[in-house]
C-alpha cells in the first residue's frame, strides 16, 4: 500500500513538472519574436546605430548575410552594390547583415564602397541565420528575400549572380 502511495505522488510530481514545463515553454516561446519577420529585426550597423526592419517595410528587402572572412562573400558584395543602385528606385533595399565584428565589417564596407545599409550580428548570428531558413551550420554568403509585408519569402545559399537575384527579387515588385 505505501509503494502504491509512493508511486501515485511521483506519477503526479511527474505530471505536475511537464506540464509546468509546457506551460512555461508556451508562455516564453511566444514572446520569443519571429526574426523571419522583418520588424522584428534589431541590430546595430557599423556606425553602431541600432536599425530596425520597420525601417523598410513597403520595400522588397534583400537581406544579406555575410563576413569579411568569407571568400564568395567578398566576391559577392560589389554586386550587390550594383544591384541597391539600380533597384532602389523600385523600391527594393539591399540590407547587409556582417557576421563579424564590428570594426572589421565597417572598414571592409568602406573599403568596398557598401552603398546600403550594413548591419551586424554581434551576438545571435546563427540563430539569426537559422530564422531566416539556414539550417547550414551558418554557412555564408545567405540571402533572405523580404517581401513588401516584411514576411520572408525567398531564400538562397551561397553566391548569388546579378540576373539571379534579379530573378528572386522581381516577382515580388
Amino acid at each position: 500500500m505505501l509503494l502504491r502511495k509512493h508511486l501515485v505522488l511521483v506519477l503526479v510530481g511527474v505530471l505536475c513538472l511537464g506540464a509546468g514545463g509546457y506551460l512555461g515553454m508556451r508562455q516564453f516561446a511566444s514572446k520569443m519574436p519571429d526574426l523571419a519577420s522583418l520588424e522584428n529585426l534589431q541590430l546595430p550597423d557599423v556606425e553602431k546605430q541600432v536599425r530596425s526592419g520597420t525601417e523598410w517595410i513597403g520595400k522588397v528587402v534583400v537581406v544579406n548575410h555575410w563576413a569579411t572572412w568569407c571568400g564568395p562573400c567578398r566576391e559577392e558584395i560589389p554586386m550587390l552594390v550594383e544591384f541597391q543602385s539600380r533597384m532602389q528606385e523600385k523600391d527594393v533595399q539591399v540590407v547587409g547583415v556582417a557576421h563579424d565584428l564590428l570594426d572589421s565589417a565597417r572598414i571592409f564596407g568602406d573599403e568596398m564602397g557598401i552603398n546600403y545599409p550594413s548591419l551586424v550580428a554581434i551576438v545571435g548570428g546563427n540563430e539569426l541565420l537559422a530564422a531566416h531558413g539556414n539550417t547550414n551550420s551558418g554557412a555564408l554568403p545567405y540571402t533572405a528575400i523580404f517581401d513588401r509585408n516584411g514576411k520572408l519569402a525567398r531564400t538562397k545559399l551561397g553566391l548569388l549572380s546579378y540576373p539571379e537575384l534579379e530573378s528572386l527579387v522581381v516577382p515580388l515588385l
